[in-house]
């Protein structure tokens, strides 16, 4: 799979060790298991955009900001997906891994540079 991702704050740390369980081969972190929770979205995003690795977060209102200042500045960032509260409750664990798991089986092996998506 070509895709690598990092799990956002709102995302329960577990939730990629059931990612690497269904694709052994995925290149999955959870930002729990990082030093990067506290940073900034700007930073983060940079961070992330150096690794080519893909946000999965549930962040729609700043998020969404962040990665279109990065576009407008001529940068670029490595994708985001995002988990829609209101379409995908948090307390949906099991639905939300689902959707993921949907999502990775059709486009885990395309480029995410600078591509946005919802679960």
């Amino acid at each position: 799979m070509k895709i690598k991702i990092l799990l956002d704050v709102h995302i329960p740390p577990g939730v990629a060790g059931t990612l690497r369980r269904h694709f052994p081969g995925l290149d999955v972190q959870s930002i729990h298991e990082t030093d990067w929770a506290a940073l900034p979205d700007e930073v983060l995003l940079e961070l992330l955009d150096a690794e080519k690795r893909t946000l999965v977060t549930r962040d729609v209102n700043s998020m969404p900001r962040h990665t279109n200042d990065r576009i407008a500045a001529g940068k670029t960032f490595a994708g985001v997906s995002y988990a829609d509260s209101k379409r995908l409750k948090q307390t949906d664990v099991r639905g939300f891994i689902q959707r993921l798991v949907e999502a990775l089986e059709k486009h885990g092996h395309e480029d995410w540079t600078c591509r946005s998506a919802w679960l």
